[in-house]
């Protein structure tokens, strides 16, 4: 159900932007795994927010919240969240997070093979992420990031979360 909806978000997203060049592809759920949504993001956007803010220049780079279709596509998510809310909400405890850890491991496998499919297109400088919002663990986010990006992407995430001092158990938020 994860799949198809993700895959007809992007490419329908795609296809919308026509020409412009797309540098960031996200899905991201909640902290209860509630939900599941996804963000694109286009150089033009990328560089204006930059511009706007160099300081927190890789902030824009790695979060979907930013992102210039933050929550598109998000009709094609309807079955998908329906399923995840009603499943979420009647668990608790040990079921919860096992769940939780499903559905998250669910995102990524999901962006793996986007990325096999070439439905997520990806040149040097485009990131792909998975990210939850209102979690905080630095280490967590870095290890997805270390399976969807090549090793120089991977280096540059890791060289921003040195830089803004978050050690492992928190990760950048908007500021």
């Amino acid at each position: 159900m994860l799949l198809p909806a993700a895959r007809s978000a992007f490419t329908r997203l795609a296809e919308g932007l026509g020409g412009t060049e797309c540098c960031g592809y996200a899905l991201y759920s909640d902290a209860a795994a509630m939900t599941v949504c996804c963000a694109v993001n286009t150089r033009d956007h990328l560089a204006r927010s930059q511009a706007a803010d160099p300081d927190d220049a890789e902030y824009y780079r790695w979060s979907p919240a930013e992102w210039a279709y933050e929550g598109a596509g998000h009709e094609y998510f309807t079955e998908v969240n329906r399923h995840l809310l009603t499943r979420s909400m009647t668990l608790g405890g040990r079921e919860l997070c096992q769940w939780r850890e499903s559905v998250y491991e669910a995102c990524v496998v999901t962006l793996e093979t986007l990325l096999a499919e070439d439905i997520i297109e990806r040149d040097g400088d485009t990131v792909v992420v998975f990210a939850v919002s209102d979690h905080t663990d630095a280490e967590r986010e870095a290890g997805w990031i270390r399976r969807l990006n090549p090793p120089h992407q991977t280096r540059r995430f890791t060289r921003w979360l040195r830089a803004i001092g978050s050690p492992a158990g928190e990760t950048p938020r908007a500021r």
